[in-house]
C-alpha cells in the first residue's frame, strides 16, 4: 500500500470513528493531524493529502483556539468526516469536496490564477 493510500485509510478510519454518537469528534479529528506529522507525505501526487490536513487541522484548531465554540467546531467536523466518507475515492466529487471545506467553509482563500 502507498503512503497515499495508507493515508486515505487512516483518514477514512478516524472519519467513521467521528460519526460515533458516544465520543467527541475532537480526538479522531487530531490523531489526523497527528497522521501528517508523523511523517506520511504530503508532495506525492495525491491533491487531497494536503488539503485534508488543512482541513482538520482548522478544525481542531477552531476547538483549541475557541473552546466556547467546541460544539459548532465538533458539529463540523461530524459534517465533513460523513462527506468525506460519501466522496473518498471518487477524485472529482473530493476535488469539490475539498475546495468547498477549504473556501467556502473555513475561508481560505483560492489561489490566484497568474496569466502569462
Amino acid at each position: 500500500m502507498g503512503d497515499s493510500e495508507a493515508f486515505r485509510a487512516a483518514v477514512s478510519a478516524r472519519a467513521a470513528a467521528m460519526l460515533d454518537n458516544n465520543t467527541s469528534p475532537y480526538e479522531p479529528a487530531l490523531e489526523i493531524l497527528g497522521l501528517v506529522s508523523g511523517g506520511l507525505p504530503l508532495d506525492n501526487g495525491d491533491e487531497a493529502l494536503e488539503s485534508l490536513a488543512l482541513i482538520w487541522g482548522e478544525l481542531t484548531d477552531w476547538v483549541e483556539l475557541r473552546p466556547a465554540e467546541t460544539d459548532q467546531a465538533e458539529t463540523h467536523m461530524v459534517t465533513a468526516a460523513r462527506e468525506w466518507l460519501t466522496v473518498e475515492g471518487d477524485r472529482e466529487a473530493e476535488a469539490r469536496y475539498l475546495g468547498r471545506w477549504l473556501h467556502e467553509i473555513l475561508g481560505f482563500e483560492r489561489p490566484v490564477l497568474r496569466q502569462t
